[in-house]
Protein backbone atom coordinates (compact mmCIF):
# COMPACT_ATOMS: atom_id res chain seq x y z
CA UNK A 1 0.00 0.00 0.00
CA UNK A 2 1.58 3.46 -1.08
CA UNK A 3 1.88 6.06 1.24
CA UNK A 4 -1.06 7.91 0.09
CA UNK A 5 -3.56 4.95 0.41
CA UNK A 6 -1.83 4.39 3.73
CA UNK A 7 -2.76 7.89 5.18
CA UNK A 8 -6.17 7.76 3.38
CA UNK A 9 -7.00 4.46 5.59
CA UNK A 10 -5.68 6.31 8.74
CA UNK A 11 -7.85 9.30 8.18
CA UNK A 12 -10.86 7.07 7.82
CA UNK A 13 -10.12 5.06 10.63
CA UNK A 14 -9.87 7.79 12.61
CA UNK A 15 -12.71 9.55 10.99
CA UNK A 16 -14.56 6.71 12.33
CA UNK A 17 -13.41 6.55 15.65
CA UNK A 18 -13.71 10.43 16.63
CA UNK A 19 -16.94 9.89 14.81
CA UNK A 20 -17.85 7.27 17.16
CA UNK A 21 -17.03 8.56 20.16
CA UNK A 22 -18.63 11.99 19.45
CA UNK A 23 -22.25 9.63 18.84
CA UNK A 24 -21.55 7.87 22.41
CA UNK A 25 -21.07 11.36 23.66
CA UNK A 26 -23.69 13.10 21.76
CA UNK A 27 -26.40 9.76 23.17
CA UNK A 28 -24.83 9.83 26.80
CA UNK A 29 -25.60 13.92 26.66
CA UNK A 30 -29.25 13.10 25.18
CA UNK A 31 -29.61 10.13 27.68
CA UNK A 32 -28.78 12.70 30.73
CA UNK A 33 -30.87 15.65 29.25
CA UNK A 34 -33.63 13.29 28.10
CA UNK A 35 -33.98 11.14 31.31
CA UNK A 36 -37.62 10.35 32.47
CA UNK A 37 -38.70 13.03 35.30
CA UNK A 38 -42.26 13.34 36.76
CA UNK A 39 -42.74 17.14 36.70
CA UNK A 40 -45.75 19.19 37.96
CA UNK A 41 -46.67 21.43 39.60
CA UNK A 42 -48.92 22.01 42.79
CA UNK A 43 -50.96 24.66 44.66
CA UNK A 44 -50.86 23.85 48.44
CA UNK A 45 -52.04 26.03 51.63
CA UNK A 46 -48.81 27.15 53.58
CA UNK A 47 -49.00 26.38 57.13
CA UNK A 48 -45.62 28.19 57.97
CA UNK A 49 -43.14 24.96 58.13
CA UNK A 50 -40.80 23.63 55.30
CA UNK A 51 -42.84 20.59 54.10
CA UNK A 52 -40.75 19.20 51.33
CA UNK A 53 -37.24 19.47 53.61
CA UNK A 54 -38.65 18.12 56.18
CA UNK A 55 -36.99 14.49 57.09
CA UNK A 56 -40.90 12.65 56.26
CA UNK A 57 -40.98 15.51 53.19
CA UNK A 58 -37.40 14.21 52.16
CA UNK A 59 -38.47 10.39 52.72
CA UNK A 60 -41.70 11.19 51.05
CA UNK A 61 -39.92 12.47 47.78
CA UNK A 62 -37.55 9.98 48.03
CA UNK A 63 -40.81 6.82 48.29
CA UNK A 64 -42.31 8.81 45.63
CA UNK A 65 -39.38 8.71 42.99
CA UNK A 66 -38.63 4.89 44.23
CA UNK A 67 -42.07 4.06 43.20
CA UNK A 68 -42.21 6.21 39.67
CA UNK A 69 -39.08 4.60 39.06
CA UNK A 70 -38.31 8.04 37.70
CA UNK A 71 -36.54 11.49 39.22
CA UNK A 72 -39.67 13.82 40.51
CA UNK A 73 -39.75 17.10 40.11
CA UNK A 74 -42.39 19.68 41.89
CA UNK A 75 -43.03 23.29 41.64
CA UNK A 76 -44.30 24.19 44.99
CA UNK A 77 -46.68 27.31 44.86
CA UNK A 78 -47.94 27.87 48.83
CA UNK A 79 -50.17 30.36 49.74
CA UNK A 80 -51.26 31.48 53.10
CA UNK A 81 -54.20 29.12 54.70
CA UNK A 82 -56.07 32.42 55.43
CA UNK A 83 -55.38 33.95 51.95
CA UNK A 84 -55.78 30.03 50.26
CA UNK A 85 -59.39 29.89 49.47
CA UNK A 86 -59.87 33.74 47.64
CA UNK A 87 -56.41 33.78 46.02
CA UNK A 88 -57.30 29.65 44.75
CA UNK A 89 -60.79 31.33 43.10
CA UNK A 90 -58.93 34.09 41.69
CA UNK A 91 -56.59 31.73 39.95
CA UNK A 92 -59.57 30.03 38.58
CA UNK A 93 -61.30 32.88 37.45
CA UNK A 94 -58.16 33.93 35.38
CA UNK A 95 -57.62 30.00 34.29
CA UNK A 96 -53.95 30.64 35.83
CA UNK A 97 -54.25 27.35 37.26
CA UNK A 98 -51.33 24.74 38.51
CA UNK A 99 -51.26 20.87 37.07
CA UNK A 100 -52.82 20.05 40.77
CA UNK A 101 -54.26 21.90 43.52
CA UNK A 102 -56.48 22.07 46.50
CA UNK A 103 -60.24 23.30 45.74
CA UNK A 104 -61.57 26.03 47.97
CA UNK A 105 -63.37 24.74 51.23
CA UNK A 106 -66.87 23.16 50.01
CA UNK A 107 -66.16 24.95 46.59
CA UNK A 108 -68.41 23.19 44.08
CA UNK A 109 -66.12 22.50 40.97
CA UNK A 110 -69.15 21.58 38.60
CA UNK A 111 -68.48 25.03 36.83
CA UNK A 112 -65.05 24.37 36.31
CA UNK A 113 -65.95 20.66 35.04
CA UNK A 114 -68.47 22.74 32.55
CA UNK A 115 -65.37 24.81 31.43
CA UNK A 116 -63.24 21.83 30.86
CA UNK A 117 -60.89 23.30 33.56
CA UNK A 118 -60.81 19.80 35.35
CA UNK A 119 -59.46 16.18 34.18
CA UNK A 120 -62.27 14.21 34.36
CA UNK A 121 -61.13 10.99 36.58
CA UNK A 122 -63.43 8.06 36.02
CA UNK A 123 -61.74 7.64 32.84
CA UNK A 124 -58.67 6.74 34.41
CA UNK A 125 -59.81 4.26 37.00
CA UNK A 126 -58.04 1.08 36.13
CA UNK A 127 -54.84 3.75 37.22
CA UNK A 128 -55.69 4.11 40.60
CA UNK A 129 -56.72 1.18 42.31
CA UNK A 130 -55.44 2.60 45.61
CA UNK A 131 -57.89 5.42 45.46
CA UNK A 132 -60.88 3.17 44.04
CA UNK A 133 -60.10 0.80 47.16
CA UNK A 134 -60.42 3.27 49.64
CA UNK A 135 -63.84 4.64 48.22
CA UNK A 136 -65.10 1.28 48.18
CA UNK A 137 -65.09 1.16 52.02
CA UNK A 138 -67.03 4.20 52.45
CA UNK A 139 -70.45 4.18 52.82
CA UNK A 140 -72.00 5.01 49.24
CA UNK A 141 -68.33 6.55 48.35
CA UNK A 142 -69.24 6.11 44.66
CA UNK A 143 -72.10 8.61 44.81
CA UNK A 144 -70.21 10.87 47.03
CA UNK A 145 -67.36 11.31 44.59
CA UNK A 146 -68.96 11.36 41.12
CA UNK A 147 -71.96 13.54 39.89
CA UNK A 148 -75.28 11.60 38.52
CA UNK A 149 -73.39 10.76 35.54
CA UNK A 150 -70.52 9.12 36.61
CA UNK A 151 -68.36 11.46 36.41
CA UNK A 152 -65.33 12.67 38.89
CA UNK A 153 -63.31 15.69 38.73
CA UNK A 154 -61.95 15.47 41.66
CA UNK A 155 -59.77 13.62 44.49
CA UNK A 156 -61.59 13.52 48.25
CA UNK A 157 -59.17 13.22 51.44
CA UNK A 158 -59.59 10.35 53.61
CA UNK A 159 -60.71 10.04 56.71
CA UNK A 160 -59.58 6.70 58.99
CA UNK A 161 -61.93 5.60 61.70
CA UNK A 162 -60.82 7.31 65.26
CA UNK A 163 -63.32 5.29 67.52
CA UNK A 164 -65.66 1.68 67.31
CA UNK A 165 -68.39 1.90 65.18
CA UNK A 166 -71.20 2.16 67.67
CA UNK A 167 -69.97 4.61 70.60
CA UNK A 168 -67.69 7.86 70.61
CA UNK A 169 -68.36 10.79 69.30
CA UNK A 170 -65.41 13.58 67.47
CA UNK A 171 -66.57 17.21 67.50
CA UNK A 172 -63.81 19.68 65.44
CA UNK A 173 -64.97 22.86 66.54
CA UNK A 174 -66.27 23.55 69.81
CA UNK A 175 -66.77 26.52 72.03
CA UNK A 176 -63.44 27.80 74.25
CA UNK A 177 -63.30 29.78 77.37
CA UNK A 178 -60.38 31.22 79.51
CA UNK A 179 -61.19 28.48 82.45
CA UNK A 180 -58.48 30.09 84.23
CA UNK A 181 -60.53 33.37 84.61
CA UNK A 182 -63.65 31.54 84.91
CA UNK A 183 -62.18 29.66 88.16
CA UNK A 184 -60.91 32.40 90.01
CA UNK A 185 -63.85 34.36 89.79
CA UNK A 186 -66.28 31.39 89.92
CA UNK A 187 -67.96 32.17 86.66
CA UNK A 188 -69.57 28.91 85.57
CA UNK A 189 -68.65 27.70 82.46
CA UNK A 190 -72.19 27.90 80.11
CA UNK A 191 -74.54 25.01 78.99
CA UNK A 192 -76.77 27.85 77.56
CA UNK A 193 -77.03 30.79 75.69
CA UNK A 194 -77.95 32.69 78.44
CA UNK A 195 -75.55 31.60 80.37
CA UNK A 196 -73.13 32.52 77.94
CA UNK A 197 -74.65 35.96 77.84
CA UNK A 198 -74.22 36.40 81.61
CA UNK A 199 -70.63 35.06 81.23
CA UNK A 200 -69.89 37.28 79.26
CA UNK A 201 -71.21 40.60 80.80
CA UNK A 202 -69.11 39.37 84.61
CA UNK A 203 -65.88 39.16 82.53
CA UNK A 204 -66.45 42.54 81.05
CA UNK A 205 -66.78 44.18 84.57
CA UNK A 206 -63.45 42.35 85.27
CA UNK A 207 -61.90 43.89 82.29
CA UNK A 208 -64.10 46.63 81.50
CA UNK A 209 -61.94 47.97 78.88
CA UNK A 210 -61.53 44.77 76.69
CA UNK A 211 -64.13 42.46 74.37
CA UNK A 212 -65.07 39.27 76.17
CA UNK A 213 -66.35 37.11 73.35
CA UNK A 214 -64.39 36.03 69.75
CA UNK A 215 -65.01 33.71 67.77
CA UNK A 216 -62.62 31.78 65.60
CA UNK A 217 -63.09 31.88 61.21
CA UNK A 218 -64.92 35.25 61.43
CA UNK A 219 -67.96 32.63 62.45
CA UNK A 220 -71.36 32.52 64.35
CA UNK A 221 -71.40 28.54 63.34
CA UNK A 222 -72.36 28.18 67.11
CA UNK A 223 -75.13 30.14 66.97
CA UNK A 224 -76.44 28.70 64.02
CA UNK A 225 -76.21 24.89 65.86
CA UNK A 226 -78.13 25.61 69.22
CA UNK A 227 -80.92 26.64 67.51
CA UNK A 228 -80.84 23.48 64.53
CA UNK A 229 -79.86 25.30 61.35
CA UNK A 230 -77.10 25.80 59.31
CA UNK A 231 -76.57 29.39 57.26
CA UNK A 232 -77.01 27.73 54.15
CA UNK A 233 -78.99 24.71 52.06
CA UNK A 234 -78.88 21.93 54.46
CA UNK A 235 -80.57 17.99 55.26
CA UNK A 236 -82.63 19.16 58.59
CA UNK A 237 -83.62 15.22 58.80
CA UNK A 238 -86.52 15.12 56.05
CA UNK A 239 -85.57 17.30 53.16
CA UNK A 240 -83.37 20.27 52.37
CA UNK A 241 -84.38 23.71 53.67
CA UNK A 242 -82.46 27.16 53.15
CA UNK A 243 -81.60 27.69 57.16
CA UNK A 244 -81.16 31.31 56.58
CA UNK A 245 -85.46 31.37 56.00
CA UNK A 246 -85.90 29.49 59.27
CA UNK A 247 -86.30 30.96 62.35
CA UNK A 248 -83.47 30.13 64.07
CA UNK A 249 -81.24 32.08 61.79
CA UNK A 250 -83.32 35.28 63.16
CA UNK A 251 -82.94 34.09 66.67
CA UNK A 252 -79.01 34.20 66.51
CA UNK A 253 -78.19 36.97 64.76
CA UNK A 254 -80.34 38.47 67.39
CA UNK A 255 -78.55 37.25 70.45
CA UNK A 256 -75.29 37.70 68.35
CA UNK A 257 -76.74 41.47 68.17
CA UNK A 258 -77.50 41.99 71.85
CA UNK A 259 -73.40 40.65 72.78
CA UNK A 260 -72.15 43.44 69.94
CA UNK A 261 -74.61 46.17 71.25
CA UNK A 262 -73.24 45.71 74.60
CA UNK A 263 -69.95 45.40 73.51
CA UNK A 264 -68.96 42.02 74.98
CA UNK A 265 -68.68 40.74 71.26
CA UNK A 266 -65.40 41.88 69.83
CA UNK A 267 -66.48 43.88 66.32
CA UNK A 268 -63.49 42.73 64.62
CA UNK A 269 -64.86 39.27 64.30
CA UNK A 270 -65.46 39.59 60.85
CA UNK A 271 -61.64 40.29 59.86
CA UNK A 272 -59.94 38.83 62.45
CA UNK A 273 -57.56 36.30 60.93
CA UNK A 274 -56.11 33.23 63.11
CA UNK A 275 -53.30 34.84 63.72
CA UNK A 276 -54.73 38.10 65.29
CA UNK A 277 -57.27 35.69 67.19
CA UNK A 278 -54.60 34.04 68.57
CA UNK A 279 -52.75 37.18 69.83
CA UNK A 280 -55.85 38.67 71.13
CA UNK A 281 -56.11 35.35 73.29
CA UNK A 282 -52.26 35.47 74.61
CA UNK A 283 -52.84 39.15 75.15
CA UNK A 284 -55.65 38.71 76.98
CA UNK A 285 -58.18 40.90 75.15
CA UNK A 286 -60.74 38.07 74.82
CA UNK A 287 -62.07 35.29 77.14
CA UNK A 288 -64.62 33.27 75.19
CA UNK A 289 -64.94 31.81 71.62
CA UNK A 290 -68.26 31.33 70.32
CA UNK A 291 -66.24 28.73 68.03
CA UNK A 292 -62.86 27.25 68.31
CA UNK A 293 -61.20 24.73 66.63
CA UNK A 294 -61.12 21.87 68.83
CA UNK A 295 -56.98 21.91 69.41
CA UNK A 296 -56.51 25.54 69.49
CA UNK A 297 -56.88 26.31 72.54
CA UNK A 298 -54.72 23.25 74.18
CA UNK A 299 -52.22 25.57 71.61
CA UNK A 300 -52.66 28.67 73.90
CA UNK A 301 -52.27 26.90 76.82
CA UNK A 302 -48.87 26.05 76.14
CA UNK A 303 -47.67 28.73 74.00
CA UNK A 304 -48.72 31.02 76.82
CA UNK A 305 -47.20 28.41 79.78
CA UNK A 306 -47.72 31.51 82.44
CA UNK A 307 -50.71 29.97 84.10
CA UNK A 308 -53.48 30.77 81.43
CA UNK A 309 -55.77 27.88 80.46
CA UNK A 310 -57.51 27.87 77.40
CA UNK A 311 -60.33 24.98 77.61
CA UNK A 312 -62.61 23.85 75.27
CA UNK A 313 -66.56 22.97 75.85
CA UNK A 314 -69.55 21.69 74.01
CA UNK A 315 -71.34 24.43 72.31
CA UNK A 316 -73.97 25.89 74.53
CA UNK A 317 -77.61 25.00 74.43
CA UNK A 318 -80.69 26.94 72.94
CA UNK A 319 -83.47 25.62 75.58
CA UNK A 320 -86.15 26.63 72.93
CA UNK A 321 -84.63 24.67 70.20
CA UNK A 322 -83.15 21.58 72.72
CA UNK A 323 -79.47 20.78 72.97
CA UNK A 324 -77.04 22.65 70.31
CA UNK A 325 -75.95 20.26 67.36
CA UNK A 326 -72.06 19.69 67.64
CA UNK A 327 -69.72 20.28 64.70
CA UNK A 328 -69.50 16.01 64.66
CA UNK A 329 -67.82 14.18 62.08
CA UNK A 330 -68.03 11.00 61.68
CA UNK A 331 -65.46 9.12 63.16
CA UNK A 332 -66.45 5.82 63.55
CA UNK A 333 -65.96 4.29 59.80
CA UNK A 334 -64.43 5.00 57.18
CA UNK A 335 -64.84 8.50 55.22
CA UNK A 336 -63.92 10.97 53.09
CA UNK A 337 -62.81 14.86 54.70
CA UNK A 338 -63.26 17.95 53.66
CA UNK A 339 -60.40 18.54 51.33
CA UNK A 340 -61.30 17.95 47.24
CA UNK A 341 -58.06 17.97 44.75
CA UNK A 342 -58.13 18.51 41.30
CA UNK A 343 -55.54 17.95 38.39
CA UNK A 344 -56.23 20.66 35.67
CA UNK A 345 -57.44 19.91 32.32
CA UNK A 346 -54.28 21.19 30.51
CA UNK A 347 -51.76 19.08 32.56
CA UNK A 348 -49.45 17.56 30.26
CA UNK A 349 -48.91 14.15 31.80
CA UNK A 350 -52.24 13.07 33.45
CA UNK A 351 -51.42 9.53 33.31
CA UNK A 352 -48.10 10.04 35.26
CA UNK A 353 -50.27 12.32 37.63
CA UNK A 354 -52.85 9.97 38.05
CA UNK A 355 -51.00 7.33 39.02
CA UNK A 356 -49.08 9.72 41.54
CA UNK A 357 -51.83 11.00 43.42
CA UNK A 358 -53.25 7.46 43.55
CA UNK A 359 -50.21 5.87 45.56
CA UNK A 360 -50.72 8.10 48.37
CA UNK A 361 -54.00 5.96 49.04
CA UNK A 362 -51.45 3.31 49.45
CA UNK A 363 -51.72 2.13 52.86
CA UNK A 364 -47.52 2.69 52.86
CA UNK A 365 -47.91 5.84 51.89
CA UNK A 366 -50.54 7.06 54.11
CA UNK A 367 -48.56 5.06 57.33
CA UNK A 368 -45.18 7.41 56.24
CA UNK A 369 -47.42 10.23 56.10
CA UNK A 370 -49.08 10.49 59.05
CA UNK A 371 -46.44 8.67 61.25
CA UNK A 372 -43.20 9.19 59.73
CA UNK A 373 -40.80 6.58 59.84
CA UNK A 374 -40.65 3.71 61.43
CA UNK A 375 -37.55 3.16 64.25
CA UNK A 376 -37.34 6.77 64.16
CA UNK A 377 -40.92 8.25 64.95
CA UNK A 378 -43.20 4.93 65.53
CA UNK A 379 -42.28 1.40 66.24
CA UNK A 380 -45.11 -1.42 65.53
CA UNK A 381 -46.78 -2.83 68.77
CA UNK A 382 -48.10 -6.04 70.02
CA UNK A 383 -50.94 -5.51 68.32
CA UNK A 384 -49.46 -5.26 64.82
CA UNK A 385 -50.12 -1.41 64.76
CA UNK A 386 -47.70 1.51 64.92
CA UNK A 387 -47.72 3.16 68.05
CA UNK A 388 -45.13 6.78 68.80
CA UNK A 389 -41.90 6.03 70.22
CA UNK A 390 -42.19 7.36 74.47
CA UNK A 391 -39.77 10.33 73.43
CA UNK A 392 -42.33 11.56 70.89
CA UNK A 393 -45.84 10.87 73.66
CA UNK A 394 -43.81 11.39 76.48
CA UNK A 395 -42.33 15.31 75.52
CA UNK A 396 -43.93 18.01 77.11
CA UNK A 397 -45.55 19.23 74.34
CA UNK A 398 -45.65 15.95 71.70
CA UNK A 399 -46.82 18.12 68.69
CA UNK A 400 -43.66 20.22 68.97
CA UNK A 401 -41.65 17.35 69.27
CA UNK A 402 -43.02 15.68 66.47
CA UNK A 403 -42.39 18.98 64.24
CA UNK A 404 -38.47 17.95 64.19
CA UNK A 405 -39.89 15.64 62.08
CA UNK A 406 -42.36 16.66 60.25
CA UNK A 407 -44.87 14.08 59.76
CA UNK A 408 -48.88 14.57 59.48
CA UNK A 409 -49.81 13.49 63.63
CA UNK A 410 -47.05 16.47 64.87
CA UNK A 411 -48.87 20.09 64.77
CA UNK A 412 -47.50 22.08 62.12
CA UNK A 413 -46.53 19.37 59.44
CA UNK A 414 -48.55 18.36 56.51
CA UNK A 415 -46.01 16.50 54.32
CA UNK A 416 -46.82 15.42 50.67
CA UNK A 417 -49.96 16.59 48.96
CA UNK A 418 -51.91 16.80 51.69
CA UNK A 419 -54.29 14.18 51.17
CA UNK A 420 -54.02 11.13 53.36
CA UNK A 421 -54.05 10.25 56.71
CA UNK A 422 -54.28 7.62 59.36
CA UNK A 423 -56.42 9.05 61.59
CA UNK A 424 -55.52 6.29 64.95
CA UNK A 425 -52.15 8.54 64.67
CA UNK A 426 -54.21 11.89 65.75
CA UNK A 427 -55.22 9.50 68.94
CA UNK A 428 -51.63 8.12 69.91
CA UNK A 429 -50.13 11.19 69.86
CA UNK A 430 -53.20 13.68 71.01
CA UNK A 431 -51.30 16.38 73.23
CA UNK A 432 -53.28 17.32 76.27
CA UNK A 433 -56.37 19.59 75.74
CA UNK A 434 -58.17 21.12 78.80
CA UNK A 435 -61.89 20.04 78.50
CA UNK A 436 -64.98 21.03 80.43
CA UNK A 437 -67.72 18.56 79.45
CA UNK A 438 -70.85 18.12 81.88
CA UNK A 439 -69.30 20.61 84.19
CA UNK A 440 -66.43 18.34 84.96
CA UNK A 441 -63.18 19.91 84.27
CA UNK A 442 -60.23 17.43 82.77
CA UNK A 443 -56.95 17.69 81.39
CA UNK A 444 -57.20 15.12 78.78
CA UNK A 445 -56.28 14.92 75.09
CA UNK A 446 -60.38 15.74 73.37
CA UNK A 447 -59.95 11.83 71.60
CA UNK A 448 -59.24 10.47 74.92
CA UNK A 449 -62.12 12.39 76.86
CA UNK A 450 -64.51 10.34 78.64
CA UNK A 451 -67.61 11.77 77.77
CA UNK A 452 -67.15 11.86 74.13
CA UNK A 453 -65.91 8.43 74.05
CA UNK A 454 -68.67 6.88 75.71
CA UNK A 455 -71.37 8.38 73.98
CA UNK A 456 -73.50 6.53 72.02
CA UNK A 457 -73.25 7.00 68.26
CA UNK A 458 -76.78 6.68 67.61
CA UNK A 459 -79.87 8.42 70.20
CA UNK A 460 -77.69 11.14 70.27
CA UNK A 461 -78.78 14.55 70.58
CA UNK A 462 -75.70 16.29 69.68
CA UNK A 463 -75.89 14.44 66.65
CA UNK A 464 -76.66 17.40 63.71
CA UNK A 465 -79.29 16.22 60.82
CA UNK A 466 -76.90 16.59 58.06
CA UNK A 467 -74.57 13.79 59.67
CA UNK A 468 -77.38 11.63 58.20
CA UNK A 469 -78.16 13.71 54.66
CA UNK A 470 -78.69 11.19 51.66
CA UNK A 471 -75.46 10.57 49.09
CA UNK A 472 -76.98 13.31 46.69
CA UNK A 473 -75.70 12.68 42.84
CA UNK A 474 -76.27 16.31 41.13
CA UNK A 475 -76.29 16.80 37.46
CA UNK A 476 -73.45 19.25 35.66
CA UNK A 477 -76.74 21.20 34.96
CA UNK A 478 -77.87 21.24 38.27
CA UNK A 479 -74.54 21.79 39.87
CA UNK A 480 -74.36 24.85 37.54
CA UNK A 481 -78.17 26.25 38.19
CA UNK A 482 -77.44 26.12 41.59
CA UNK A 483 -74.07 28.00 41.74
CA UNK A 484 -76.02 30.67 40.11
CA UNK A 485 -79.24 30.82 41.57
CA UNK A 486 -76.84 30.89 45.12
CA UNK A 487 -73.44 32.35 44.71
CA UNK A 488 -75.11 36.07 44.39
CA UNK A 489 -77.54 34.87 47.28
CA UNK A 490 -74.98 34.41 49.85
CA UNK A 491 -72.53 37.26 49.03
CA UNK A 492 -75.76 39.03 49.78
CA UNK A 493 -76.46 37.16 53.04
CA UNK A 494 -72.75 37.43 54.41
CA UNK A 495 -73.29 41.19 54.25
CA UNK A 496 -76.37 41.57 55.21
CA UNK A 497 -75.82 39.16 58.89
CA UNK A 498 -72.80 41.49 59.70
CA UNK A 499 -74.85 44.72 59.41
CA UNK A 500 -78.06 43.02 61.52
CA UNK A 501 -75.53 42.20 64.08
CA UNK A 502 -73.71 45.28 63.73
CA UNK A 503 -77.20 47.14 64.49
CA UNK A 504 -76.56 48.74 60.89
CA UNK A 505 -79.83 46.73 60.16
CA UNK A 506 -82.92 47.13 61.89
CA UNK A 507 -84.22 43.78 63.35
CA UNK A 508 -87.17 45.70 62.19
CA UNK A 509 -86.39 45.29 58.23
CA UNK A 510 -86.19 41.61 58.76
CA UNK A 511 -89.05 40.66 56.59
CA UNK A 512 -87.76 43.11 53.72
CA UNK A 513 -84.41 41.46 53.88
CA UNK A 514 -86.30 37.76 54.05
CA UNK A 515 -88.37 39.11 50.60
CA UNK A 516 -84.88 40.59 48.85
CA UNK A 517 -82.95 36.96 49.64
CA UNK A 518 -86.06 35.20 47.85
CA UNK A 519 -86.39 37.92 45.00
CA UNK A 520 -82.52 37.84 44.21
CA UNK A 521 -82.59 34.32 43.48
CA UNK A 522 -85.04 31.11 42.90
CA UNK A 523 -84.66 29.61 45.88
CA UNK A 524 -86.93 27.31 45.88
CA UNK A 525 -85.80 26.24 42.44
CA UNK A 526 -82.81 25.43 44.40
CA UNK A 527 -84.52 23.45 47.06
CA UNK A 528 -86.64 21.52 44.03
CA UNK A 529 -83.03 20.52 42.80
CA UNK A 530 -81.71 19.11 45.98
CA UNK A 531 -84.86 17.36 47.08
CA UNK A 532 -85.32 15.95 43.46
CA UNK A 533 -82.01 14.58 43.83
CA UNK A 534 -82.21 13.13 47.57
CA UNK A 535 -85.89 11.24 46.47
CA UNK A 536 -83.74 9.84 43.18
CA UNK A 537 -80.95 8.60 45.83
CA UNK A 538 -83.48 7.31 48.76
CA UNK A 539 -85.16 5.52 45.37
CA UNK A 540 -82.22 3.95 44.66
Amino acid sequence: MNKLAKMLVLGLVMLMIFSGCSNNSKNSVSNEDNQEVVRFSVTLPASGVDNPNSLVGKEWHKSMEAYMGKKVEIKYNYIPASEYDEKVKLMIASADLTDFFITPLFYDVSQMAGQGQLLELAQYKDLMPNYMNYISKVKNGMKRVTNSDGEMYAFKETSTPRFPEDRGMLIQNTAAYRYDVFKENNIKIPDTLDEFYEAAKKVKELYPDKYPVATKFNSLRSLFSANHIRDEIFWDGEKYVYGVLEKGYKDALQFANKLYSEKLLDPEYTIDTDDTVKRKALNGDNFMWLTQWFTTPAEYTRTADDGKIFAVSLYPDNPDYGKAWQEVVNANTPDLGWGAYAINSKAKNPEELIKFIDYQYSDEMIRLITWGIEGTTYTIGEDGLPTFVDSLKNAKDPWLEGDKYGMRASRNHNPGLQMVSDSRAFVDFAATDYTVFNGKYEEVPIEKSEFLTSLPLHDNDYIPSWLSEPSIQLTGNESQRISEIMNPVKTFVTEEQAKFVAGKNSFDTWQAFIDKVQKMGAIDEALKIYNDAAQRATAN
